[in-house]
């Protein structure tokens, strides 16, 4: 049995991220924005290549920034299963995501998933975005996507133990997933315990580990106002990645569409 405290992208954690993000639909809606605004595309935070390696599938070059060595990891061991030509065509670069410093500029840049929630500092998240326009080609696109924060259901499960349940897909062993969110509504911040527990069909315990970690949430108009501070305009913005409808009362996203502010 092997156990222990790590960080949310290492380990344990790293491996159950495909498992965890296995249902998500925005894979094709990034592809289609490359076909709009490529071909030459930058993802920020790439972990294991969810969203980069198909958009490379789909004849992007793409370069991807993470931080943590055991994502890198995982996106490489599957790059390796792919032919050269698609290799070719991909380049991952470790970095910090508030301090990247690149030798080239692209047509698109890409913020997906939540990505901006882990800069719990509101300066580190400026930091970041003044990175994206220097990286921008004049006629390129920043495109943001972030949930919008529902405080109803927050206050319902502040401090309250969720658990799930998944298969792994490659074991067939049982992960059980307990998690439990604690809210600082003051600050917009929400702080993670996270712990994992791997089961065999007999009902062996194999392994845990677990994990504490905080992110931020962000409305609508305050990240209107940080990318207008970074010298990003906002051209367009929609309440959903899957369709164009208007950012309001009813969205559960927030995506925004930025160039070069004149």
């Amino acid at each position: 049995m092997k156990q222990g405290e790590g960080s949310l992208y290492s380990g344990f954690f790293a491996e159950f991220y495909d498992i965890l993000h296995a249902g998500l639909t925005d894979v094709d809606s990034y592809i289609e924005f490359g076909h709009r605004f490529g071909p030459d595309i930058l993802e920020l935070g790439s972990g294991t290549g969810r969203i980069l390696i198909p958009m490379a599938k789909a004849g992007f070059n793409v370069t991807g920034i993470d931080l943590s060595d055991d994502m890198i990891a995982r996106c490489l061991a599957k790059l390796a299963l792919e032919d050269e030509t698609l290799r070719s065509r991909v380049t991952i670069v470790k970095q910090d995501i508030t301090q990247f410093c690149l030798a080239r500029k692209y047509d698109l840049i890409i913020a997906p998933c939540n990505m901006i929630s882990h800069f719990v500092e509101p300066a580190r998240l400026l930091q970041a975005l003044c990175c994206v326009k220097r990286h921008l080609k004049q006629t390129g696109v920043f495109i943001l996507d972030n949930s919008v924060p529902d405080i109803p259901y927050m206050v319902y499960i502040n401090r309250v133990e969720r658990i799930f349940g998944f298969e792994h897909p490659l074991t067939g062993t049982r992960i059980i997933d307990r998690f439990r969110s604690t809210y600082d509504f003051v600050n917009q911040l929400e702080h993670n315990s996270i712990y994992l527990e791997e089961y065999d069909d007999a009902g062996n315990l194999l392994r845990k580990a677990g994990c504490s970690d905080t992110m931020a949430y962000f409305f609508p108009r305050e990240l209107r106002v940080m990318l207008e501070i970074s010298g990003l305009e906002v051209f367009d913005e929609q309440g959903s990645l899957l369709e164009k409808t208007p950012i309001d009362a009813d969205s559960t996203e927030m995506v925004f569409f930025c160039r070069l502010a004149l």
